[in-house]
């Protein structure tokens, strides 16, 4: 047993390592080669009829954009703008609660390996606004999942892969937050990248607010339909409380306000709803605290009933882990900012230990070769087809039975039994690189274990956020 001061501060870097290899169209990942080059000149689509039916069609006009750069989303190829924009606002929130835990390590720049990946992240966005008319909300499709697997740099899709732009407020939203609060954070690390952050997050808001947006875009599809958003309040409120953060202006929190989400169902890439009520709540204003208090006490609620005997403060699904990482999250921050008391602490803390392996399979599902009881696969075909063991990758984690059996069939191999032990009639898991329901990582649960080990290493400050900028 080894005693140490903040010891989570350790692990922090590691979900980094494995967030790297996800970039695409850079080479700056010392494991592999570039890839997907040929998205400087993608091929425009727009929605083709009303973009909540979900369909696209190549523009008239023939038009490329470039969209070189950003991360692939999971194990997949796909770059979808709204889990990157969460990404970047986690990463951003994580270095803002305890910057002195992010060490250099992978970086090829003067920056610690989190601001790096910061960079890398807002570069990307900053190409998203090419012209007023023009948003991308997506770069490749669902075609991406009929070819196999291959690594990144053989795809054959490359300079295919179409740019699905549309003027969609949740994507354009979340954008902002992130620019905002980029220009912010980066202001002191690289200037000339915080003033594009700035300028981009004041004109792509006012664009926000004109009569021909829409509320959401996403692809219709088998394999993307879950990546809609059905709501833009969060994301907006969020925009809002950033823009007042950002210029000072406290005519953004009557925007804010106005579009405050209430209770979260759950936290997560599409529900934004707690980081808002945060920011709503340290400005005084009533809502966005009632609306954090409520979604924070249902967390307890599930954590002190169904969620036994592990204290789970949600149900299980596809990304368990992350969704009860996110209400995790919430639970720390409600507790510093006074909204909800110390039982907000005991449910994060909880969680972070049922991640690190107090779970029905004894396993800590963040993958690192040097933790007891390591988890030795995921579902990462680059991972697989480099041989490398993909160090810092987040698992999926367990799901729930009924969810889990009907898609058992897709997987190329069964599981080989190691953990089928302490599987329940509710809830499996398996540590199988086919398993990608239980086994996959996303970019989003990357930047939600970050901050959660970003918390758990600061020193519980009251505004353990960055709101004291708002006016």
């Amino acid at each position: 047993i080894k005693i140490r001061d903040r010891p989570d501060a350790a692990l922090a870097n590691l979900p980094l390592v494995h967030l790297r290899m996800q970039r695409a169209g850079t080479d700056t990942v010392k494991w592999r080669e570039a890839s997907h080059l040929g998205d400087a000149a993608a091929w425009l689509n727009v929605p083709d009829g009303d973009p909540v039916g979900g369909k696209w069609k190549p523009a008239p006009d023939d038009r490329q954009v470039d969209v070189l750069g950003g991360w692939y989303d999971a194990g997949d190829h796909i770059k979808f703008t709204l889990t990157t924009t969460y990404t970047i606002y986690h990463l951003l929130l994580a270095y803002e609660v305890a910057p002195e835990i992010f060490e250099k390590r992978h970086s090829t720049s003067e920056l610690p390996d989190i601001l790096d990946e910061i960079r890398h992240g807002l570069t990307y966005v900053l190409k998203l606004w090419p012209d007023h008319d023009t948003f991308i909300v997506q770069v490749g499709d669902s075609g991406d999942h009929k070819l196999g697997w291959r690594l990144p740099v053989n795809d054959a899709l490359d300079g295919q892969r179409p740019a699905k732009a549309a003027l969609a407020r949740t994507q354009m939203a979340s954008t902002v937050a992130a620019l905002a609060r980029g220009a912010r954070v980066m202001a002191e690390h690289d200037p000339a990248l915080a003033d594009r952050c700035a300028e981009m997050a004041r004109r792509l808001m006012g664009r926000i607010q004109e009569s021909d947006t829409v509320s959401v875009a996403f692809e219709r599809a088998s394999t993307n339909d879950f990546y809609l958003d059905r709501s833009e309040a969060d994301q907006m409120s969020l925009a809002a409380l950033e823009m007042a953060a950002l210029d000072g202006d406290p005519g953004w929190l009557g925007v804010a306000e106005h579009h405050a989400p209430g209770r979260g169902r759950e936290a997560g890439w599409s529900f934004w709803h707690w980081l808002p009520n945060s920011g709503l709540a340290a400005a005084g204003i009533e809502i966005g605290q009632e609306g954090l208090d409520a979604e924070v006490s249902t967390y307890l609620g599930n954590a002190a009933a169904e969620g036994q005997p592990w204290g789970l403060p949600g149900r299980y699904m596809w990304g368990s882990v992350a969704r009860w990482m996110g209400a995790a999250n919430a639970s720390r921050v409600a507790a510093a900012q006074g909204v909800i008391g110390a039982e907000g602490d005991a449910l994060f803390y909880g969680v972070l230990d049922y991640v690190f392996g107090r779970n029905n399979w004894g396993v800590p599902f963040l993958l690192d070769e040097r933790l007891p009881n390591h988890l030795e696969q995921l579902y990462s075909p680059t991972s697989y087809l480099m041989n490398r063991f993909p160090t810092g990758a987040l698992s999926a984690g367990p799901t729930s039975r009924r969810m889990h059996e009907p898609l058992e069939h897709m997987f190329n191999q069964p599981d080989d039994g190691r953990l089928a032990a302490f599987d329940t009639e509710v809830a499996v898991f398996h540590d199988n690189r086919w398993d990608f329901v239980c086994h996959e990582s996303t970019i989003g649960a990357q930047a939600d274990i970050i901050l959660m080990l970003a918390l758990a290493s600061s020193r519980g400050d009251a505004d353990p956020l960055g709101w004291s900028d708002l006016p």
